[in-house]
């Protein structure tokens, strides 16, 4: 068995095969990440690999699928972020601490955005999740110093 899975790769290829020409592709992709989240935690729990690596791989993977078929981004990370409340409940794992590892994933696409489209889902994410939007922002931040 391997000690790691690519869900990122595999989330966004799912996100732009499928939903290039749906409607309403944040919310469907959102769906694809959260089922992929509880399959992807539930099957590594005896790897090496960590639930906080898979959760942010996937939603990294989502955004980044969103983001090469021109779709709703802002939209797209709060969707994530709505859709975490039950994949913890199946999973056993706080909420918040979902929440967070998916705000690090979704942080992951931001040094290739523009600043603004980066404040738009930072804006969006503190609508839908007051006090969120720092964190994020500080998220954000790290990726930047990333060296890529």
């Amino acid at each position: 068995m391997p000690d790691r899975f690519n869900f990122g790769q595999l989330t966004k290829e799912m996100i732009v095969s499928r939903l290039r020409d749906i409607q309403d592709a944040p919310a469907v992709a959102a769906e694809i990440a959260k089922k992929t989240i509880v399959a992807g935690v539930k099957s590594t729990q005896s790897s090496a690999q960590s639930p906080q690596e898979t959760v942010q791989e996937i939603c990294s993977g989502t955004m980044s699928g969103l983001l090469l078929i021109e779709k709703d981004l802002p939209r797209g990370a709060v969707e994530i972020l709505r859709c975490l409340a039950e994949a913890a409940q199946e999973l056993h794992i706080d909420p918040s601490e979902l929440m967070t590892w998916a705000m690090q994933g979704i942080a992951k696409i931001t040094p290739f955005v523009t600043p603004e489209m980066r404040l738009n889902i930072c804006c969006a994410i503190e609508e839908a999740y007051q006090g969120t939007g720092e964190i994020f922002t500080q998220f954000c931040e790290a990726e930047s110093r990333e060296p890529r």
